[in-house]
């Protein structure tokens, strides 16, 4: 008897969620009717979409089927660690969520139940502002067990592959750091980055504000401009040229990691504690 396909659960309960129907159910292959929204995400067709809003047209949505087998003998797309869509799915369904929690899938038929870490991830955009601006993404992630923290999670597990549901085999393990504590000592870690950087651009900025409020200034002596209209100019000059770095939060969710995994990343890239 054939292991069931451990990728059929979560595409079916990815499209559900946002809306779509499976309209065929066969043991060995499923068929889902997209929105509107969900084929503009997934189907690579801007050009077909963009044209039906201009023309104020409806636009017809496509259908997707999914094979257990191989895709040259039942047809459809065939789900396994490599399928581009799954991927696709995968990436939507992290974007389109403020939070998740999925398990990493890990194949297993018999011997000891492994153990899977908890790991908090956070990504987000640190936005730095001044007379020049810039976006940094950042994602961050710590084990919620012993608290080893690390940077770039989203590339670590961009090639993985999850589930919504735990694998045969394998058990979550309860996380002993609290979520709102790792948050904190994620913020203190990316304080921490932030401070360690060359902030010369910070120096330039206000430097540039420095010189466009005395020229704004003199204005303001000669009586060229009047008390409200100087007002108004050196607002305007300190939000466009006062520095500041701000994090904004994407999304985030907790990741259920085979103990092997984690070690192998510990190992390869180090680790921030």
């Amino acid at each position: 008897m054939n292991a069931p396909n451990p990728y059929k659960s979560f595409v079916k309960q990815f499209f559900i969620s946002h809306g779509c129907s499976i309209i065929n159910d066969a043991p060995s292959h499923f068929t889902v009717q997209l929105t509107n929204e969900m084929d503009e995400e997934i189907m690579n067709r801007p050009f077909y979409w963009h044209y039906m809003k201009k023309m104020n047209r409806e636009g017809t949505p496509m259908k997707l089927t999914f094979s257990d087998t191989d895709e040259k003998q039942a047809g459809g797309i065939y789900l396994h660690a490599g399928t581009p869509k799954l991927h696709r799915l995968y990436n939507t369904a992290i974007s389109k969520a403020r939070t998740a929690r999925l398990y990493e899938v890990v194949h297993q038929t018999t011997g000891q139940n492994r153990a899977m870490s908890p790991w908090l991830v956070v990504n987000g955009l640190l936005h730095y502002r001044g007379k020049h601006t810039k976006d940094e993404p950042v994602s961050i992630g710590i084990n919620l067990i012993h608290g080893t923290m690390m940077l770039g999670m989203m590339d670590k597990m961009m090639d993985m592959n999850f589930e919504t549901t735990v694998s045969d085999y394998t058990f979550p393990m309860r996380p002993l750091i609290s979520l709102s504590h790792a948050y904190k000592r994620m913020e203190r870690h990316i304080e921490t980055y932030v401070g360690s950087l060359d902030h010369q651009w910070a120096k330039d900025s206000l430097h540039h504000l420095e010189k466009e409020t005395h020229l704004l200034e003199s204005f303001y002596e000669s009586e060229d401009i009047g008390l409200d209209s100087f007002t108004k100019e050196r607002e305007q000059l300190d939000n466009r040229y006062k520095p500041y770095i701000e994090m904004e939060v994407i999304n985030g969710g907790l990741f259920y990691i085979s103990q092997e995994t984690s070690k192998s990343w510990l190992n390869n890239e180090g680790a921030n504690i």
